[in-house]
């Protein structure tokens, strides 16, 4: 019996430590400047097909900024 509940702690410790480090990822539709910082508007994917899209801004570094074009995907760690 001890060694069961030793299993699941562990089964349940990778899980969720897995399920932290996942990536958002979304399509590029907007990308702007503003006050010299840069921003890509994101349509995330995921969620149902019932639901509405899901819109987001996230600031990157004018390198990232210049090596994606709007419709590529970008993933948020």
């Amino acid at each position: 019996m001890k060694s069961i509940k030793i299993f699941l702690g562990i089964y349940f410790l990778i899980f969720f430590s897995c399920s932290l480090h996942e990536k958002s990822c979304g399509e590029i539709v907007r990308k702007y400047v503003q006050d010299d910082n840069y921003f890509f508007a994101m349509k995330a994917f995921g969620g149902n097909s019932d639901a509405d899209d899901v819109y987001g801004d996230v600031e990157i570094t004018k390198e990232i900024y210049e090596s994606y074009d709007i419709g590529d995907e970008y993933c948020v760690d």
